[in-house]
């Protein structure tokens, strides 16, 4: 927690803002910030969020005039660059948890501060918005409201890891990252980027690896859909990037009342399935809103290229589509060979993904075994 000697010092700071067009940057930061907002939604007001105020206290909130209730669980949903609060896809997660139990579901707007083309700006405001969603979490605390789940995409996944920092040496129960943000995060140290060490548990859910979300195993269990790079259905798609990259919520969205559920297979590393060594298998696990805590390293999963995209367990008709999407695997990967190259070489990723059976001795080797045709091919195994 926030010491009363850091307070008092936030208290009496004045905030500053550098303001270039478009470009916000925090240069004095101070918690709460009019630029960084917070909204409740309930199954009592579904359609009209509550304006939420936070302070240095308790007194200083205004949850006593609202419908949130410490017992009930609590969702927080934070959204990434160049958006708001009312993003599609995470109005999509946000609704179906509505569609449930009663939550208190808090969305965060940092809109202000991450608007395009000010990418660099809005990754230096990032830990300014970490610690005052952290003072949302703090005061949470303060009711005994204990059972929290913390839920960013893109870079509002990234955000989470500055909330993680700023909580010290409390941990949250959950983070859930929608394919966590790539651009400026491929050699940050941990302590600047999301990692299992934010949460007791961090779930992770790859959608377009390598362009716009991370390839670099980022959680407790990682969930690397259709392979993680392309998603079916998104080449037709005029925003063919915006569509890979929005599926992780949408698919995260469906998880929560899907019947059929998103089950998933293991494999031992991501690039064990670019090598084409992890044809579907057991154990099967669901993925998701409901997965097992107990759930630990790379999942691989298939989906339907429209919605509902869940797919059900993997037999009969679901082999059928997992077929398929191999047809296009080398495709994506031989498309956008120069692209991967540039990326391949994420902090680490070398010592930590080969082993013993790619003899592979540099970067370059690695991703000419990874793009290589004369790789095996599922196809043959099943």
């Amino acid at each position: 927690m926030v010491g009363n000697e850091v307070q008092e010092i936030n208290r009496n700071r004045v905030r500053g803002v550098l303001s270039l067009g478009n470009c916000r940057i925090v240069y004095n930061p101070v918690c709460p910030d009019p630029d960084v907002t917070f909204f409740l939604f309930t199954k009592h007001q579904p359609k009209y969020p509550v304006p939420i105020r936070v302070g240095t206290n308790w007194k200083e909130t205004n949850f006593n005039q609202t419908r949130f209730d410490p017992r009930k669980p609590t969702k927080i949903i934070i959204h990434g660059y160049n958006s708001d609060m009312n993003i599609s896809a995470l109005v999509e997660v946000r609704n179906e948890y509505l569609k449930t139990k009663d939550y208190n579901i808090f969305v965060v707007d940092w809109s202000p501060l991450n608007q395009s083309p000010c990418y660099l700006g809005a990754l230096l405001n990032l830990p300014h918005v970490g610690a005052c969603c952290a003072q949302l979490i703090q005061r949470l605390l303060d009711v005994q409201n204990f059972d929290i789940h913390v839920i960013g995409f893109s870079l509002g996944a990234q955000i989470t890891n500055h909330i993680s920092v700023a909580l010290r040496p409390y941990r949250l129960p959950r983070i859930t990252g929608l394919d966590p943000a790539l651009p400026g995060f491929v050699t940050l140290h941990l302590d600047g980027k999301l990692d299992k060490s934010d949460a007791q548990f961090v779930d992770v859910y790859h959608t377009n690896a390598f362009f716009q979300g991370k390839v670099e195993e980022s959680g407790h269990v990682d969930f690397y859909i259709n392979g993680g790079i392309v998603q079916p259905g998104c080449w037709a798609q005029t925003r063919f990037f915006a569509c890979n990259h929005h599926r992780a919520p949408l698919y995260f969205a469906e998880t929560i009342n899907t019947e059929k559920h998103f089950y998933a297979w293991p494999c031992p590393t991501y690039f064990d399935y670019l090598l084409g060594r992890c044809p579907p298998g057991e154990p099967q696990i669901i993925m998701g809103e409901y997965v097992r805590r107990a759930a630990q390293g790379v999942y691989l999963v298939i989906t339907e290229s429209v919605s509902p995209f869940a797919v059900g367990k993997y037999e009969g008709p679901s082999v059928e589509i997992f077929k398929s999407t191999e047809q296009y695997r080398r495709k994506v990967l031989d498309m956008y060979r120069k692209r991967m190259v540039g990326f391949v070489d994420e902090y680490d990723l070398f010592e930590q993904l080969v082993d013993d059976r790619m003899d592979v001795k540099s970067y370059d080797e690695l991703v000419e075994v990874v793009l290589s045709s004369e790789n095996v091919d599922l196809l043959s195994v099943l």
